[in-house]
């Protein structure tokens, strides 16, 4: 089971809804010199990069998504610095199930690695009425494999 913040799961949600019909993406830090988690919306730029290049690019941000790489380095520029920890690393799935696809696993991995074993990746499902539902994953190294976890405001 992993707790989330409830002001954080609210966040992540409505990230979701007002994303809506296309997928959000961002990340869940932890604020060491504040003792606080915090929510880092990203931009998806998947339906830029698709209508510029589809070929390289050939999924769009309603079934897919891209991190905008100048928001991305500034993340890792916080994790980098330590004043920041990553928790966990968010996105939506707006046909409505809160899965963990083969593509989410494939680009949570490098060389058949966790490139973020810690990190636990939370999926959102989100249709054009609602939230139906949040799941969470995490790095097994006994297992080598993501297994789910439940997400649960607290």
């Amino acid at each position: 089971m992993y707790h989330l913040a409830k002001n954080l799961f609210i966040e992540v949600k409505k990230h979701a809804r007002e994303a809506f019909p296309e997928e959000c993406c961002g990340f869940i830090l932890y604020d060491v010199d504040k003792d606080v988690e915090v929510v880092r919306r990203m931009t998806n730029v998947a339906t830029a990069r698709h209508e510029v290049d589809p070929v390289t690019f050939p999924r769009d941000g309603s079934d897919g998504y891209i991190m905008d790489e100048k928001e991305l380095l500034g993340v890792s520029e916080e994790i980098d610095s330590q004043d920041f920890e990553l928790r966990a690393i968010y996105h939506s799935h707006p046909n409505g199930r809160a899965y963990f696809s083969k593509e989410d696993e494939a680009r949570a991995k490098m060389f058949d690695e966790p490139i973020y074993p810690e990190a636990v990746y939370i999926v959102v499902g989100v249709d054009d009425n609602s939230i139906t539902g949040m799941s969470g994953h995490l790095w097994n190294e006994d297992r080598l494999e993501y297994e789910e976890l439940r997400v649960v405001p607290s």
